[in-house]
């Protein structure tokens, strides 16, 4: 269950305060005269949340500065962001309270870009990891950000009127499908990891095939034998036969003429020099070895480090959590019954102001310093660990390459005794043939094991997907499952605020079917998306509404709990209809059935119904066209 909710906002010019309001949970609203400022205040709201905004008004345009002080998931950050009309603004992060970061002007905050690169994170996947988000990325590799997000929590009213989001350039159906699964919960981890490996053995598994039927068609095109034991007997056989060759080879019973002799000293030399400097490679790539494995074991062990830091910080937030719930009804000395008439944030035992703890903001800051050192940790122990594995292939051939030099030179060493020197040729050229057939023979056997491993490696990962394919099938249909279930809650709060209409549309009144459809951006009541234009805003609404509230239903959404809303009244929308609408918000959310849930309701108006203008739903003045939002000197 994720949760967003924004404390306090504030607006900058040079060093002047151009706007400052608190916000609280449940509901705010922001009223004033039209013109008088509300919708920059919302646009303020959009874009100091992550949102992408170019298009401002003059008065927005000359300030320098947006603060928004935030909550997600009980951790409190503050976020800076630069007003430009630039795309892709980065986002500079406090982590703890507003007033603490701003008495600190570097220190303690970190800015982040606005997209990720191998080398930095984006505050989106910064803020994605407060609010338990998993990264998400369409199929065609289009990644989900903030500001995606927040195309589905603000009601502007810019977008077109038969557009479920916010409307965006370059949009894609892809995107906008990966935003709804994302924010109703119908997006599974669990799913799409396994359906990514999934797809990685299956490639794995077709490239298997295509050597298994390479060796095949040697194996059918080939005069040759290829029955291991047969051609195991025959190497064996081979290989005792260069033994009693070379055996002979270094027992000669007579010299040779001089000529010979001194052929043969060069030959020794060169066979010497040789068999040297094979010897000092083989050393040195042994050592390189030994010393990369070492490498590779400390690697491991900062790795293992980090993730047990990892796995305290996550227990010491969970601890947190629970212990800051239990409830204290007695005095642990006494045993007296507390009094229960104590202030909101006061401790119920000593009576003084709770407050807020700034801890779980540098555990959750520490959790993300060390991920990422987790991650590049690995990615430095993969690189060793190929590099070891190429250095132990290396070590192979140079120890074949050892073991053929050693044998020439002990031939060569004591061949100033050869007894014949024809019978010496003829005793080269066996031992020349021998070593050829042996390699021959030996590369037969390594091709039958390497079709035994491929063949070994079929029938496992042919398991491994069959079992894949399983889970992927039963994560599936639970997936349905809980899509039908949010669509059809979705439908049920949409129905209940477009029957409290009222009778202002006969079709809202008579409604059977509320459908939702993010690939196409668009909505339909009964199949339709076409009616007047002030309805048109209703219908929006309510569908908006409706996913919020059902958010508040089903603990498997995503949606933050939080909902921005600038477009109640629009294109003819008379004051009575907009002050039932209001009526209906308000009347929904402080339902019985949502009294304990967190939530955080912040909407626009010029037309507030006079008993919602209270300070417990109000926030800031009720602004005027000379009063404005902004106060810019």
């Amino acid at each position: 269950m994720s949760f967003l909710k924004l404390n306090k906002l504030l607006v900058t010019k040079e060093s002047d305060t151009a706007y400052y309001e608190e916000f609280h949970e449940g509901i705010n609203i922001i009223r004033g005269d039209n013109s008088s400022g509300k919708s920059t205040i919302s646009n303020f709201i959009f874009f100091a949340l992550g949102g992408e905004f170019t298009n401002w008004l003059p008065e927005a345009a000359s300030c320098n500065y947006v603060y928004a002080e935030v909550e997600l998931n009980s951790v409190i950050l503050t976020f800076k962001r630069e007003i430009e009309a630039k795309q892709m603004r980065p986002m500079s992060i406090f982590f703890g309270k507003l007033e603490d970061g701003l008495k600190s002007n570097y220190e303690g905050w970190q800015t982040y870009p606005y997209k990720k690169s191998s080398n930095a994170e984006s505050f989106s996947q910064i803020i994605f990891k407060a609010l338990e988000f998993p990264e998400v990325s369409t199929d065609n590799q289009e990644s989900i950000t903030v500001n995606q997000i927040l195309r589905l929590i603000y009601i502007d009213q810019l977008s077109a009127l038969d557009s479920l989001m916010r409307n965006e350039d370059f949009d894609s159906p892809l995107i906008r499908i990966a935003i709804g699964n994302l924010l109703l919960g119908t997006y599974d981890d669990d799913l799409l990891r396994r359906q990514m490996v999934l797809k990685q053995k299956e490639r794995e598994l077709s490239e298997i095939k295509k050597q298994i039927d390479a060796i095949e068609e040697v194996f059918d095109n080939s005069p040759f034998e290829f029955d291991k034991a047969k051609i195991k007997s025959s190497l064996d056989e081979k290989q005792e036969q260069l033994k009693r060759v070379l055996n002979t080879l270094k027992a000669p019973d007579t010299i040779a003429e001089s000529v010979k002799k001194n052929d043969v000293k060069n030959d020794i030399k060169k066979l010497r020099e040789n068999l040297i400097r094979i010897k000092n490679e083989y050393d040195t790539t042994l050592k390189f070895i030994d010393k990369n494995k070492m490498s590779l074991v400390d690697s491991s062990d900062f790795i293992e480090v980090l993730q047990s830091k990892l796995v305290a910080i996550k227990e010491s937030l969970n601890s947190r959590d629970v212990l800051g719930t239990i409830p204290l009804q007695y005095c642990p000395v006494c045993l007296e019954k507390l009094d229960d008439n104590v202030g909101e944030n006061h401790c119920k035992l000593c009576k003084q102001e709770v407050k807020e703890n700034p801890g779980k903001s540098k555990l959750l800051r520490m959790q993300l310093e060390i991920e990422m050192q987790i991650k590049e940790s690995q990615k430095i122990l993969k690189t060793k660990e190929n590099k070891v594995e190429e250095l132990d292939a290396s070590l192979k051939e140079i120890s074949r390459s050892l073991v053929k030099a050693q044998a020439d030179y002990d031939v060569y060493i004591n061949q100033s005794r050869t007894s014949l020197e024809i019978k010496f040729d003829q005793l080269l050229e066996q031992k020349g043939k021998l070593n050829a057939e042996i390699d021959f023979l030996g590369k037969q056997i390594q091709l039958i094991e390497s079709y035994e491993d491929y063949k070994n490696n079929q029938y496992s990962l042919k398991a491994q997907i069959d079992r894949l394919k399983e889970e992927t099938e039963r994560l599936a249909n639970l997936q349905r499952k809980k899509s039908s279930t949010a669509f059809s809650r979705i439908q049920y709060y949409a129905l209940e605020l477009l029957k409290g209409d009222g009778a202002y549309e006969e079709k809202f009144q008579n409604g059977q079917s509320v459908q939702i459809d993010f690939g196409k951006n668009s909505f339909y009541l009964d199949g339709r998306n076409r009616f007047s234009a002030s309805s048109m805003v209703l219908l929006k609404n309510c569908v908006r509404f409706a996913i919020f509230f059902a958010s508040l239903e089903l603990d498997y959404f995503r949606y933050p709990k939080f909902i921005l809303c600038d477009n109640i009244e629009d294109k003819g929308m008379v004051e009575a209809r907009s002050m039932n609408f209001q009526r209906n918000i308000v009347r929904l959310a402080n339902s019985e059935e949502f009294k304990d849930k967190k939530f955080q309701i912040i909407m626009a108006t010029s037309m507030i119904a006079e008993e919602l203008d209270i300070i417990e739903y109000t926030v800031g003045e009720k602004y005027t066209k000379v009063n404005k939002s902004l106060k810019l000197a």
